[in-house]
């Protein structure tokens, strides 16, 4: 029986089974792939269930467990996985705190309330496009003219990742695999090396390594066009989560 299911492959995630270990607290942390394991997938007390679930899946883990309190700790741009937890949530009765990254600006970026929006204005803007929004986003961008020379995208480094983005078009000397969040050196170094014009992005806040990559983008004369979050009207802070956590231990 856990005290509490945490849904993550974040850094709020990793830092409330980090939480759960210090006090002996015996949680379950669901990611959805083995990178969103690491690294606590060695934290005593934290038992790891790998693999994306459905509603009737969740509930059916959920009544298993019996935890106290669900975390949805999951990326602020989850919203399908945080929509599945919620009605996972009220279907087995059990209370839900959604984890709030905390919000970051930079000046000088273009936002967009949608994908639609954002591939529009890429069709009008020349030159070469730097995408670090994962590999989800990266059949989106085939709708783009001569995507094949125009778009780098920067992914994570995973099999099932890499061979989607193949299988989409995706050049290979087109496609960085490797883990964040980066320094500002790195990103320009690697902006630079595409020579990019576009940044596109998420604000992922600090802990996705926004402020870099945007830094770096403005430092090399680049424009970055950033998708917005999606609105969220309720949910805790880390260190409210952290302290919710602790309270568990009773």
């Amino acid at each position: 029986m856990s005290k509490a299911v945490v849904f993550g492959g974040t850094t709020e995630g990793r830092k409330l089974c980090e939480i759960s270990a210090e006090y002996t607290i015996p949680i379950r942390y669901c990611v959805a792939t083995p990178d969103g394991a690491h690294p606590v997938d060695n934290l005593p007390d934290v038992n790891i269930h790998i693999g994306r679930l459905d509603t009737e899946e969740m509930v059916s883990l959920i009544q298993r467990d019996k935890p106290a309190l669900v975390f949805d700790a999951t990326h602020p741009y989850a919203a399908e996985a945080s929509q599945t937890i919620a009605a996972a949530c009220q279907s087995a009765g059990i209370p839900l705190l959604r984890v709030l990254r905390e919000n970051v600006e930079e000046p000088g970026c273009t936002y967009f309330d949608d994908m639609d929006a954002l591939l529009s204005w890429l069709e009008r803007e020349p030159g070469g496009i730097f995408v670090t929004m994962g590999a989800s986003y990266a059949g989106l961008f085939t709708k783009l003219p001569d995507f094949q020379n125009r778009v780098w995208l920067r992914i994570l480094p995973s099999l099932e990742s890499l061979r989607a983005c193949q299988e989409w078009g995706y050049r290979p000397e087109r496609l960085i695999c490797m883990q964040g969040p980066f320094s500002e050196e790195l990103n320009s170094a690697m902006f630079k090396a595409a020579k990019a014009r576009i940044l596109v992005t998420k604000n992922a806040g600090a802990a996705g390594g926004f402020p870099e990559k945007v830094r770096a983008a403005r430092s090399l004369g680049m424009v970055t066009a950033v998708l917005a979050k999606p609105n969220e009207l309720g949910g805790v802070s880390l260190e409210n989560a952290l302290f919710r956590m602790m309270e568990l231990r009773e």
